[in-house]
């Protein structure tokens, strides 16, 4: 199903504020980091369990 990059972002924003973060590391909001910042992020706080991160488990 194809959806566009808000609807992307949104979803990755939805799953980080489910794990707790609120805002990047530097300070801004959420929604002002790019998709790659977010997956990053999303990589990070999940020990890279979603299969866009580069070692998934």
């Amino acid at each position: 199903m194809f959806c566009n990059i808000n609807e992307r972002k949104d979803y990755f924003i939805e799953i980080l504020i489910n794990h707790g973060l609120y805002k990047m590391p530097d300070g801004r909001q959420l929604y002002e980091a790019s998709e790659k910042e977010l997956k990053k992020e999303l990589c990070l706080i999940t020990n890279n369990q979603f299969p866009f991160c580069p070692i998934s488990q």
